[in-house]
């Protein structure tokens, strides 16, 4: 069941990225005009409600001036007055009352209780002094009740219905034009959206395209760096593993066109030997032991082919264990000191501490001794190597110099490729194959660590080591 489930998220179809990038951009939009549409007219509403308070308080004020004036006593016999207070109610599309402190109305444009008796909590609490004002709405009209102060005493109060169905139509009438300039503006972003998710994804497409050409064998030139600022960062690391992969093939060939070369004269060699011998009927013993010694050291290059080959592999294994560094630096240097001493080379080791790390020790030797006896060979008579070795918390260094002939500007990025020789005659005659340093690269890397060249023609060659001391750092 588990299985199945398992098989149905996987096999399930997935949004294309423009198909993702469309539906999110409309729907952010939707959402963001709905909330637009809401918040606008919740605004708008609020706005006016706000509006029509205020003219209403400033009619009361003005009305309550004039009835302080008259006491109260005169808003039936004064025509202008009573005109006036029409003409208020009507404007605010509602009604108005004026109500004396004995609570009697002494004017109401209704005419429903005109004289008749009031009450009420919050007539009460204003006309007492507890309030300053009323406002409070009911449906579609709002309620205000203004006091009358003459001499810091309530004289009587100001009524005032006011209606809100003017404010509800504007408000439905803004509504509706907002839904429609919201239809048009998410119509506008769906087209939007599109043309997005498209212009998003055509550079993935075209890199797809051109992908799928390399997947069939065609390595294609470098695409042109253009479009958003993330397509070119894509494109510029297409193009960076394009060229890596075409420096990859180019070296495989070059690989396999040397070693056709590169054992093309041992085996020959091999192959005279022991024509040689099987030819010569009275060959002896020690004839037969230099024949053989000489076919051993030309099948040097096919084990150095298969070192390389072991060491080359990601997956190679590893025999990692605590190994003393300072025991094993002084176990190389003491095998190489009979090669230095036949020319006169000083070997000076230099030793800052004690380092113990997680190594294995047959490749890490592999790799240091490649590196020791290259200072050794490319020196100059009566010259010197100097191996110092050092740590931190966290890696131990080695650097090897000496003071042997150097390495050309044009030839140090290339010292570490299979089969380069800096001086190719010069190092047939001393043996080398030009895989060393191919050599002492790969098992480096394997231990996490890396390898750095500074060197001059004519002045010598210092290389330097750094690994971690423990397998799971660096």
């Amino acid at each position: 069941m588990a299985d199945r489930e398992k098989e149905k998220k996987l096999t399930r179809p997935k949004l294309a990225l423009r198909t993702y990038i469309t539906i999110c951009v409309i729907l952010l939009c939707i959402g963001s005009i709905t909330a637009y549409t809401l918040v606008s007219g919740k605004l708008y509403y609020e706005g006016h409600r706000e509006a029509l308070i205020q003219n209403v308080l400033k009619q009361c004020a003005v009305l309550g001036e004039n009835l302080e004036k008259n006491e109260f006593k005169i808003v039936g016999e004064d025509v202008d007055m009573n005109a006036y207070i029409e003409s208020v109610a009507s404007f605010f599309d509602g009604r108005l009352m004026i109500i004396n402190n004995d609570y009697r109305i002494i004017k109401d444009t209704y005419l429903n209780n005109q004289d008749g008796l009031i009450m009420s909590k919050k007539l009460m609490e204003v006309m007492n002094g507890e309030a300053a004002q009323s406002i409070k709405e009911y449906g579609d009209y709002i309620e205000i009740i203004y006091p009358v102060v003459s001499d810091g005493s309530v004289d009587g109060v100001i009524l005032v219905n006011a209606s809100t169905r003017s404010i509800d139509r504007i408000d439905s009438s803004v509504s509706g034009r907002n839904i429609i300039i919201a239809v048009i503006i998410i119509l506008l972003c769906v087209l939007a959206a599109f043309a997005l998710g498209w212009v998003s994804v055509r550079g993935i497409h075209y890199i797809n395209n051109e992908m799928e050409e390399l997947r069939d064998g065609n390595m294609s030139s470098a695409i042109p760096v253009k479009g958003f600022k993330e397509f070119q960062k894509l494109t510029e690391n297409y193009n960076a593993t394009i060229n890596r992969l075409m420096v990859i093939d180019s070296s495989r060939q070059e690989f396999v066109s040397n070693v056709s070369h590169e054992l093309k004269t041992p085996i020959t060699s091999m192959k005279v030997l022991a024509d040689s011998i099987v030819s010569n009927e009275s060959a002896d013993l020690d004839m037969y032991k230099e024949f053989m010694t000489d076919i051993a050291n030309e099948t040097k290059i096919i084990n150095d082919l298969l070192t390389l080959v072991k060491t080359d592999k990601k997956s190679a294994s590893m025999n990692i264990e605590e190994q003393d560094i300072n025991a094993l630096l002084e176990i190389i240097l003491k095998r190489v000191t009979p090669i230095a001493d036949s020319r006169g080379i000083e070997i000076i080791y230099e030793k800052y501490r004690d380092v113990v790390a997680e190594v294995d020790e047959v490749k890490l030797s592999l790799a240091l001794s490649n590196i020791i006896e290259n200072a050794i060979k490319y020196n100059i008579d009566n010259g010197w190597v100097r191996v110092t070795l050092n740590a931190d918390h966290k890696y131990f260094y080695i650097k090897v110099a000496d003071s042997g002939v150097g390495i050309p500007d044009d030839c140090k990025e290339h010292v570490f490729e299979r089969f380069y020789r800096v001086d190719k005659a010069r190092s047939r005659d001393t043996g080398g194959t030009g895989l060393g340093l191919a050599i002492t690269r790969n098992v480096i890397r394997m231990h996490r660590g890396n390898i750095k060249l500074y060197s001059e023609s004519g002045q010598g060659t210092t290389f330097t080591i750094k690994i971690p001391i423990k397998k799971s750092e660096g």
